[in-house]
């Protein structure tokens, strides 16, 4: 046996040349897969019509500049934990910068309970408490059901019995206002939740202060989506 240390692997990869291109295409699977997890710079998107529709729903809610140089669409999901992390991000960039408006995109690909926040959320734009409920169902560590969404409702200052009320009335509306923003999701091309327009640049994946303050940045020189 050999004394130097790594030497006995070394000696097998020597002798299984086989080996040696299994470990080298594993090596390159994991660099992958980590790099994949990353969010990039984006893509550049042109003003296509989904790209128009994806801007103009005026269901959805939104927050931040009446008249922006930078929009930001945001497509989360109440149980993402990667969007859970870094919505604060959000948060500080719209009290920190009056030229930028959000626009939210609830997306719930991750079971019922997600539906069921997603719902309560768009009827609670009815009272003007979205932003408000949002931040809170992002904010919670525990797992959501119906019982946890109306106590983090509450507790986020919502009229619980108007968005009930309100989840009746505009039923039909929130269910297609959901479906859009589904549909605006694969028109995109999405894998999942977060996934961001940052001006005319499409990023998947969570931006935290520093990487949203660059796509912010390099949005405004670009300018919005083009024809």
């Amino acid at each position: 046996m050999s004394d130097e240390p790594g030497r006995g692997l070394l000696s097998l990869v020597e002798r299984r040349p086989k080996l040696t291109l299994l470990v080298a295409v594993l090596v390159g699977l994991a660099a992958t897969a980590i790099f994949q997890n990353l969010p990039g710079q984006g893509r550049k998107l042109a003003l296509t019509p989904v790209v128009e529709t994806v801007l103009n729903d005026r269901g959805s809610p939104s927050a931040g500049a009446a008249a922006p140089d930078v929009t930001i669409v945001v497509f989360t999901d109440y149980q993402c934990s990667v969007c859970k992390a870094t919505d604060p991000a959000l948060e500080r960039l719209l009290a920190a910068d009056d030229k930028v408006r959000v626009i939210f995109k609830d997306w719930p690909v991750l079971g019922e309970a997600s539906t069921l926040a997603a719902r309560a959320a768009l009827a609670s734009d009815r009272q003007g408490k979205y932003l408000a409920f949002h931040r809170a169902l992002m904010a919670a560590r525990t797992k959501l059901d119906a019982e946890q969404i109306q106590r983090i409702a509450i507790a986020a200052g919502v009229d619980w019995d108007q968005l009930l009320a309100d989840q009746a009335t505009y039923a039909a509306e929130i269910e297609t206002q959901l479906a859009r923003h589904g549909s605006q999701a694969f028109s995109l091309g999405l894998r999942g939740t977060p996934s961001y327009l940052v001006g005319p640049y499409l990023i998947e994946g969570g931006l935290n202060d520093g990487r949203l303050a660059q796509a912010v940045s390099r949005a405004r020189k670009a300018g919005p989506p083009a024809p």
